[in-house]
Protein backbone atom coordinates (compact mmCIF):
# COMPACT_ATOMS: atom_id res chain seq x y z
CA UNK A 1 0.00 0.00 0.00
CA UNK A 2 1.14 3.76 -0.07
CA UNK A 3 0.45 6.95 1.97
CA UNK A 4 0.50 10.46 1.06
CA UNK A 5 1.41 13.43 3.77
CA UNK A 6 3.04 16.74 2.90
CA UNK A 7 5.67 16.00 4.67
CA UNK A 8 6.70 13.41 2.68
CA UNK A 9 8.94 13.87 -0.82
CA UNK A 10 6.54 13.29 -3.74
CA UNK A 11 8.96 10.47 -5.22
CA UNK A 12 7.83 8.57 -7.56
CA UNK A 13 9.91 5.54 -10.04
CA UNK A 14 9.92 2.42 -11.37
CA UNK A 15 9.32 -0.74 -9.04
CA UNK A 16 12.53 -0.98 -6.37
CA UNK A 17 12.65 -4.72 -6.27
CA UNK A 18 11.12 -5.82 -9.61
CA UNK A 19 13.76 -6.99 -11.63
CA UNK A 20 10.86 -7.16 -14.72
CA UNK A 21 8.36 -4.63 -16.01
CA UNK A 22 5.08 -4.61 -13.97
CA UNK A 23 1.68 -2.60 -13.07
CA UNK A 24 3.32 -0.93 -10.89
CA UNK A 25 5.44 2.20 -8.80
CA UNK A 26 7.43 2.65 -6.19
CA UNK A 27 6.97 5.72 -4.13
CA UNK A 28 8.71 7.54 -1.10
CA UNK A 29 6.45 5.35 1.23
CA UNK A 30 5.27 2.40 1.43
CA UNK A 31 3.11 -0.20 3.42
CA UNK A 32 3.42 -3.81 3.67
CA UNK A 33 1.08 -5.98 5.49
CA UNK A 34 1.32 -9.87 6.50
CA UNK A 35 -2.01 -10.63 7.62
CA UNK A 36 -0.50 -13.95 8.60
CA UNK A 37 2.21 -12.99 10.45
CA UNK A 38 0.22 -9.80 12.03
CA UNK A 39 3.13 -7.48 10.86
CA UNK A 40 2.91 -4.20 9.29
CA UNK A 41 6.08 -2.64 7.98
CA UNK A 42 6.54 0.97 6.76
CA UNK A 43 9.21 2.05 4.42
CA UNK A 44 9.98 5.43 3.74
CA UNK A 45 12.48 6.23 1.03
CA UNK A 46 13.08 9.73 1.62
CA UNK A 47 13.13 12.38 4.09
CA UNK A 48 10.58 13.87 5.99
CA UNK A 49 10.33 18.25 4.88
CA UNK A 50 9.34 20.98 7.24
CA UNK A 51 9.30 20.56 10.58
CA UNK A 52 6.17 21.68 11.25
CA UNK A 53 4.96 19.52 8.57
CA UNK A 54 7.41 16.30 9.98
CA UNK A 55 5.95 16.82 13.32
CA UNK A 56 2.21 16.84 12.18
CA UNK A 57 3.46 13.40 10.29
CA UNK A 58 4.98 11.60 13.37
CA UNK A 59 2.10 12.60 15.46
CA UNK A 60 -0.36 10.87 13.31
CA UNK A 61 1.26 8.14 13.06
CA UNK A 62 1.82 7.70 16.35
CA UNK A 63 -1.69 8.02 16.52
CA UNK A 64 -2.41 5.22 14.35
CA UNK A 65 -0.24 2.79 16.11
CA UNK A 66 -2.09 3.47 19.45
CA UNK A 67 -5.95 3.95 17.71
CA UNK A 68 -5.09 0.37 15.59
CA UNK A 69 -3.38 -1.01 19.33
CA UNK A 70 -0.45 -2.06 17.84
CA UNK A 71 1.25 -4.57 20.20
CA UNK A 72 4.98 -3.08 19.66
CA UNK A 73 7.17 -1.33 17.19
CA UNK A 74 10.79 -1.49 16.22
CA UNK A 75 12.33 1.60 14.23
CA UNK A 76 15.24 0.82 12.32
CA UNK A 77 18.00 3.35 11.35
CA UNK A 78 21.47 3.88 10.44
CA UNK A 79 24.21 6.42 12.19
CA UNK A 80 27.55 7.58 10.97
CA UNK A 81 30.33 5.43 11.94
CA UNK A 82 32.58 8.31 12.97
CA UNK A 83 30.45 8.92 15.53
CA UNK A 84 30.99 5.49 17.05
CA UNK A 85 33.38 6.62 20.18
CA UNK A 86 33.93 3.05 21.52
CA UNK A 87 35.73 0.62 18.39
CA UNK A 88 35.26 -2.21 20.85
CA UNK A 89 31.83 -2.88 20.33
CA UNK A 90 29.70 -4.50 17.68
CA UNK A 91 28.19 -1.90 15.68
CA UNK A 92 24.22 -2.47 16.63
CA UNK A 93 23.17 -0.18 19.25
CA UNK A 94 19.16 0.21 20.76
CA UNK A 95 17.49 2.58 22.59
CA UNK A 96 13.90 1.38 23.89
CA UNK A 97 11.27 2.61 25.94
CA UNK A 98 10.31 1.73 29.43
CA UNK A 99 7.10 -0.67 28.26
CA UNK A 100 9.02 -2.45 25.45
CA UNK A 101 12.02 -3.05 28.02
CA UNK A 102 9.00 -4.17 30.45
CA UNK A 103 7.21 -6.13 27.64
CA UNK A 104 7.06 -10.23 28.50
CA UNK A 105 8.58 -10.36 24.92
CA UNK A 106 11.28 -13.55 23.81
CA UNK A 107 12.61 -10.35 21.75
CA UNK A 108 13.11 -7.42 24.04
CA UNK A 109 14.89 -10.22 26.29
CA UNK A 110 16.85 -11.38 23.52
CA UNK A 111 17.61 -7.59 22.96
CA UNK A 112 18.53 -6.75 26.43
CA UNK A 113 20.53 -9.69 27.62
CA UNK A 114 22.84 -9.85 24.17
CA UNK A 115 25.55 -7.81 25.69
CA UNK A 116 27.91 -8.94 22.72
CA UNK A 117 25.97 -8.07 19.94
CA UNK A 118 23.80 -5.01 21.24
CA UNK A 119 24.87 -1.97 23.14
CA UNK A 120 22.62 0.23 24.74
CA UNK A 121 22.65 4.13 23.55
CA UNK A 122 23.85 5.92 26.58
CA UNK A 123 22.11 8.74 25.26
CA UNK A 124 22.48 12.33 23.08
CA UNK A 125 22.22 12.83 19.41
CA UNK A 126 22.17 9.58 17.37
CA UNK A 127 23.95 11.84 14.59
CA UNK A 128 22.35 10.37 10.85
CA UNK A 129 19.58 8.61 12.34
CA UNK A 130 17.04 10.64 11.25
CA UNK A 131 13.64 11.06 13.13
CA UNK A 132 13.66 7.58 14.50
CA UNK A 133 14.56 8.90 18.04
CA UNK A 134 11.88 12.01 17.88
CA UNK A 135 8.88 8.98 16.86
CA UNK A 136 9.99 6.64 19.68
CA UNK A 137 9.36 9.77 21.96
CA UNK A 138 5.84 10.31 20.27
CA UNK A 139 5.25 6.60 20.77
CA UNK A 140 6.54 6.66 24.30
CA UNK A 141 4.13 9.70 25.37
CA UNK A 142 1.35 7.56 23.70
CA UNK A 143 2.47 4.36 26.20
CA UNK A 144 3.36 2.75 23.31
CA UNK A 145 6.11 -0.32 23.42
CA UNK A 146 8.78 0.85 21.29
CA UNK A 147 12.84 0.28 20.38
CA UNK A 148 14.96 1.96 18.34
CA UNK A 149 17.49 -0.36 16.38
CA UNK A 150 20.11 1.35 14.61
CA UNK A 151 23.82 0.34 12.98
CA UNK A 152 26.97 2.52 12.70
CA UNK A 153 27.71 2.19 8.75
CA UNK A 154 30.33 4.01 6.54
CA UNK A 155 29.28 5.57 2.91
CA UNK A 156 29.39 3.51 -0.09
CA UNK A 157 27.82 0.85 -0.82
CA UNK A 158 25.52 -0.64 2.55
CA UNK A 159 24.47 -3.89 0.86
CA UNK A 160 26.10 -6.31 3.30
CA UNK A 161 25.37 -4.20 6.27
CA UNK A 162 21.28 -4.00 5.70
CA UNK A 163 21.48 -7.68 4.84
CA UNK A 164 23.22 -7.48 8.69
CA UNK A 165 21.13 -5.60 10.07
CA UNK A 166 17.74 -7.45 8.44
CA UNK A 167 18.88 -10.94 10.46
CA UNK A 168 19.53 -9.29 13.52
CA UNK A 169 16.18 -8.19 13.00
CA UNK A 170 14.79 -11.16 12.43
CA UNK A 171 16.11 -12.93 15.69
CA UNK A 172 14.61 -10.04 17.71
CA UNK A 173 11.37 -10.22 16.53
CA UNK A 174 11.46 -14.49 17.54
CA UNK A 175 12.36 -15.18 13.99
CA UNK A 176 9.29 -14.43 12.54
CA UNK A 177 10.34 -12.28 9.34
CA UNK A 178 12.48 -14.67 7.14
CA UNK A 179 11.45 -18.04 6.04
CA UNK A 180 13.34 -21.16 7.85
CA UNK A 181 17.05 -21.53 6.48
CA UNK A 182 17.33 -18.34 4.76
CA UNK A 183 20.11 -17.53 2.63
CA UNK A 184 21.51 -14.45 1.17
CA UNK A 185 19.98 -15.43 -2.10
CA UNK A 186 16.36 -14.93 -0.81
CA UNK A 187 16.58 -11.64 -0.54
CA UNK A 188 15.65 -8.80 -2.96
CA UNK A 189 17.41 -5.73 -2.84
CA UNK A 190 16.87 -3.02 -5.89
CA UNK A 191 18.66 -3.40 -9.42
CA UNK A 192 20.41 -0.22 -9.29
CA UNK A 193 22.61 -1.15 -5.96
CA UNK A 194 24.15 -3.72 -8.73
CA UNK A 195 26.47 -1.14 -9.76
CA UNK A 196 27.06 1.73 -7.47
CA UNK A 197 30.35 2.83 -8.95
CA UNK A 198 30.14 1.98 -12.39
CA UNK A 199 30.54 -1.36 -14.14
CA UNK A 200 32.65 -4.01 -13.16
CA UNK A 201 36.37 -3.95 -14.60
CA UNK A 202 36.88 -5.24 -17.78
CA UNK A 203 38.52 -8.69 -18.03
CA UNK A 204 40.46 -7.79 -20.77
CA UNK A 205 42.94 -5.85 -18.86
CA UNK A 206 44.73 -8.88 -17.12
Amino acid sequence: GQLWHPALIPVIGAPAFEHEPADFVSTSAELYLSEEKHLAVLQLRAPLVGNAQQRAFLEQLADFVRDRHFTEVLLLASCFAHEKSNVRTAPFSYVANEMYERADDAGSRRLTEDGGRWTKHSGGVIHGGGFGAKLLELLTERSIAGVLLFMYVSEGDNTTEGLMLARMLHTISGERLLPAGAQESDFRWPKSWQHLFGSSHPRSLY
